[in-house]
């Protein structure tokens, strides 16, 4: 009976611990990690940034589900957009594409102003 007791314990506490996000980003061309990639779960509102190997964690994503739209987004890379079961399906692993900054048009000039205080050197 102090052995059931024991189990069930056991059960209800792993039951309640927070479900933790883990995955890996890379360069799709190179297969090396990319540090800073931004990492967004739109249903909870929480992002977090990859660290120097690649990888990117959230300690409490409770309450998720597999239609849960996860972003990658970086300068210089495609924004890439997966549901939270297509994420899995690929083993928790992404690759970006970089992003060809020369053939974007916006349609929009930039005007880049200087401004000094006169103390120049």
């Amino acid at each position: 009976m102090k052995f059931l007791i024991t189990l069930t314990l056991l059960l209800f506490c792993g039951a309640t611990q927070a479900q933790r996000l883990l995955g890996t980003v890379t360069d799709a061309k190179t297969q090396e990690p990319i540090m800073g990639v931004n990492v967004f779960i739109k249903s909870i509102k929480k992002g977090v940034t990859t660290k120097k190997d690649g990888v990117f964690y959230f300690e409490q994503a409770n309450g998720l589900q597999p239609q849960d739209t996860l972003l990658f987004n970086m300068v210089g890379y495609r924004t890439l957009k997966l549901t939270l079961d297509q994420f899995q399906k690929l083993e928790k692993k992404v690759s970006l594409y970089e992003e060809n900054l020369s053939n974007l048009r916006t349609g929009k000039s930039v005007r880049i102003i200087s401004i000094s205080d006169g103390n120049s050197k």
